[in-house]
């Protein structure tokens, strides 16, 4: 990702909010990994793939409960479990990362 992809990504409020926190630019990569693989990925199994700067669990669940009011990651029952969540980055959030 060059500077200038960076500086784009910025402009858009949702990603904005994600980059806040230090491991915010790994959490979107995992997120677009598992929605590409479509994995089955809850806030548990997300934190554990963070490898760099990996807040506390309840600091780091805490945060995916912020994302998600503002409407930047969206949770979907899972099919295999039905008791777990599956993480998603939100449409807008998806957009301006792949751009």
């Amino acid at each position: 990702m060059s500077f200038d992809e960076y500086r784009k990504l910025l402009e858009n409020v949702g990603a904005r909010t994600f980059l806040a926190k230090p491991y915010g630019l790994e959490l979107l990569f995992i997120l677009e990994r598992c929605e590409l693989e479509n994995a089955d990925n809850g806030v548990e199994d997300t934190h554990e793939l963070l490898t760099q700067f990996k807040p506390r669990r309840g600091a780091f669940s805490t945060y995916i409960q912020d994302l998600c009011a503002c409407g930047y990651i969206t949770k979907s029952t899972s099919g295999l479990k039905a008791s777990k969540s599956i993480l998603r980055m939100s449409t807008d959030v998806a957009t301006a990362f792949k751009a």
